[in-house]
Protein backbone atom coordinates (compact mmCIF):
# COMPACT_ATOMS: atom_id res chain seq x y z
CA UNK A 1 0.00 0.00 0.00
CA UNK A 2 2.88 2.38 0.70
CA UNK A 3 4.16 1.96 -2.84
CA UNK A 4 0.80 3.15 -4.17
CA UNK A 5 1.06 6.27 -1.99
CA UNK A 6 4.40 7.38 -3.43
CA UNK A 7 3.05 8.66 -6.78
CA UNK A 8 0.18 10.37 -4.94
CA UNK A 9 2.57 12.28 -2.70
CA UNK A 10 4.82 13.16 -5.64
CA UNK A 11 1.87 14.43 -7.64
CA UNK A 12 0.37 16.48 -4.81
CA UNK A 13 3.59 17.85 -3.38
CA UNK A 14 5.68 16.55 -0.50
CA UNK A 15 4.69 19.32 1.92
CA UNK A 16 0.99 19.63 1.15
CA UNK A 17 -1.81 17.54 2.65
CA UNK A 18 -4.53 19.01 0.38
CA UNK A 19 -2.21 18.33 -2.56
CA UNK A 20 -1.97 14.69 -1.49
CA UNK A 21 -5.78 14.43 -1.41
CA UNK A 22 -6.12 15.99 -4.87
CA UNK A 23 -3.23 13.85 -6.14
CA UNK A 24 -4.98 10.73 -4.84
CA UNK A 25 -8.16 11.63 -6.66
CA UNK A 26 -6.25 12.30 -9.89
CA UNK A 27 -4.34 9.01 -9.63
CA UNK A 28 -7.49 7.02 -8.81
CA UNK A 29 -9.59 8.44 -11.62
CA UNK A 30 -6.65 8.23 -14.01
CA UNK A 31 -5.98 4.57 -13.22
CA UNK A 32 -9.55 3.52 -13.86
CA UNK A 33 -9.90 5.66 -16.97
CA UNK A 34 -6.63 4.28 -18.35
CA UNK A 35 -7.76 0.73 -17.60
CA UNK A 36 -10.99 1.22 -19.53
CA UNK A 37 -9.67 3.08 -22.56
CA UNK A 38 -5.91 2.47 -22.81
CA UNK A 39 -6.12 -1.11 -21.54
CA UNK A 40 -8.50 -2.14 -24.30
CA UNK A 41 -6.43 -0.35 -26.94
CA UNK A 42 -3.20 -2.01 -25.78
CA UNK A 43 -4.90 -5.39 -25.71
CA UNK A 44 -6.12 -5.00 -29.30
CA UNK A 45 -3.02 -3.36 -30.76
CA UNK A 46 -0.26 -5.38 -29.13
CA UNK A 47 -2.16 -8.62 -28.48
CA UNK A 48 -1.67 -8.31 -24.75
CA UNK A 49 -3.77 -10.31 -22.33
CA UNK A 50 -5.39 -7.12 -21.06
CA UNK A 51 -5.38 -5.63 -17.61
CA UNK A 52 -2.35 -4.68 -15.60
CA UNK A 53 -2.16 -1.05 -16.73
CA UNK A 54 -3.45 0.18 -13.39
CA UNK A 55 -0.38 -1.33 -11.71
CA UNK A 56 2.10 0.94 -13.49
CA UNK A 57 0.00 3.90 -14.66
CA UNK A 58 0.46 5.91 -11.44
CA UNK A 59 4.25 5.67 -11.67
CA UNK A 60 4.33 6.75 -15.31
CA UNK A 61 2.02 9.67 -14.51
CA UNK A 62 4.22 10.69 -11.56
CA UNK A 63 7.34 10.48 -13.74
CA UNK A 64 5.78 12.66 -16.43
CA UNK A 65 4.55 15.09 -13.81
CA UNK A 66 8.04 15.34 -12.28
CA UNK A 67 9.38 16.39 -15.66
CA UNK A 68 6.85 19.22 -15.96
CA UNK A 69 6.43 20.41 -12.36
CA UNK A 70 8.94 18.83 -9.93
CA UNK A 71 7.54 20.49 -6.79
CA UNK A 72 4.07 18.93 -7.23
CA UNK A 73 0.67 20.54 -7.56
CA UNK A 74 0.67 22.42 -4.26
CA UNK A 75 4.34 22.15 -3.33
CA UNK A 76 6.56 25.09 -2.47
CA UNK A 77 8.50 26.65 -5.32
CA UNK A 78 12.21 27.18 -4.85
CA UNK A 79 13.36 30.65 -5.81
CA UNK A 80 17.09 30.88 -6.38
CA UNK A 81 18.50 34.34 -5.91
CA UNK A 82 22.02 35.24 -6.77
Amino acid sequence: MALKALPVVILGGLTSVPGAVIGGLIIGVGEKTAEVFLGQWLAKTYALAGGGIENWFAYVLALLFLLVRPEGLFGERHIDRV
